[in-house]
């Protein structure tokens, strides 16, 4: 297939020029909420640190992965990894991705390396949309990126130096129509990691006045949840869809549909209309129902945690996301034989006492 005549799934490619945005937090969710929309989606993890890879569980790196494909070593569909969750793929971060700019960087045209290899490999026959994590840095493999891409979402937390990082990443877009695709667009810019903090608030309301509309309705909130769902290897919008974060990114994905749907191009293939939002909520709701060794809190609050129902369930989980036991019994005599010794008295008894004291204080 001739690169000038393929017609693309929409690939959305996730940069920030700066880090610490939750810019993997936000491809890994997004990927999620579009499965369960009723999408098939492509993960392409071209981070070298693979946290995008490992946060659907995947450690340690696989040996194939997105180099292979970019290089053409190997066929897309030998290095896509299916998830758990129907609908969503991975093209996993290998290690070779460290030595990219070394191996892309003597050859001509290398920023269309990623580009070509969707071309020939027919990546809409695997996707109805791409989701590409990117590397904070704007060297190779983030150009092959955002040459591959139809539009760039933009994660931005509201803090004064993030600020300065989105203005230079919106400078880095426009280099980039000029010099590697013309027809890149933003598909806008999502602030993370929002919350109650009055300086956060002020940044967020002069991003808005600055970017309008590009900036979504929709902002995802700082929430614990996101670190554990991390630790578990899963995003939190599975294993939280009714929390704070969860149902922010789904609501932000209906926002990115919404655009992506509304900005059609003759050069992109045109996304189907969605299932309708309680339906992939439901979706991520019973994806969350199956995961190992987890079920609902008691009484109204509709958000998740970890727990342990029996004993065999926890042995059956991964040493990281096994939860810690809360009613194993106490080591030692603790107060109540303390008490008892005392009463005991003699020299065996103070014997016996000085060795609870001991027990006591390095339990």
């Amino acid at each position: 297939m001739e690169l000038q005549k393929a017609v693309f799934p929409p690939i959305i490619a996730v940069f920030n020029h700066k880090g610490g945005v939750a810019k993997t937090t936000t491809a890994g969710n997004l990927a999620a909420c579009l499965a369960a929309f009723g999408y098939r989606v492509v993960l392409a993890d071209l981070d070298a640190q693979g946290n995008a890879t490992g946060s659907f569980g995947i450690l340690p790196l696989p040996p194939v992965g997105a180099m292979d494909v970019i290089t053409g070593r190997v066929r897309l569909d030998e290095a896509l990894i299916p998830t758990s969750f129907p609908g969503l793929s991975l093209l996993p971060a290998t290690t070779q991705l460290r030595t990219a700019e070394q191996e892309l960087g003597a050859h001509e045209r290398s920023h269309l390396a990623l580009r070509t290899a969707f071309a020939s490999q027919n990546i809409a026959a695997h996707a109805h949309i791409v989701i590409i994590d990117c590397p904070p840095s704007l060297g190779t493999i983030t150009g092959n990126a955002l040459a591959a891409a139809a539009a760039v979402l933009i994660p931005a937390r509201p803090d004064p130096y993030s600020h300065e990082g989105l203005v230079n990443t919106w400078h880095e877009i426009k280099r980039l129509r000029q010099n590697a695709n013309a027809t890149l667009n933003v598909a806008g810019i999502l602030l993370t990691m929002t919350g109650e903090d009055t300086t956060g608030g002020d940044v967020a309301r002069s991003m808005r006045a600055e970017f309008g509309d590009q900036v979504y309705a929709i902002a995802i909130e700082n929430d614990p949840k996101v670190t554990e769902a991390a630790q578990m290897g899963v995003p939190v919008s599975v294993l939280d869809p009714d929390g704070g974060a969860g149902l922010g990114y789904l609501q932000a994905t209906s926002e990115l549909i919404t655009r992506l749907r509304r900005h059609a191009r003759h050069d992109i293939h045109a996304l189907a209309e969605p299932l309708p939002l309680i339906t992939a909520q439901n979706t991520l709701r019973d994806w969350r129902s199956r995961l190992p060794g987890l079920q609902r809190r008691a009484g109204a609050n509709p958000a998740w945690t970890a727990v342990q129902a029996a004993n065999e369930d926890a042995d059956d989980l991964p040493a990281a996301t096994a939860p810690a036991r809360t009613d194993a019994p106490r080591q030692g005599f603790g107060w109540g034989g303390l008490l008892l010794t005392l009463l005991l008295g003699g020299v065996l008894g103070a014997a016996v006492t000085v060795f609870s004291y001991k027990d006591i204080a390095g339990h």
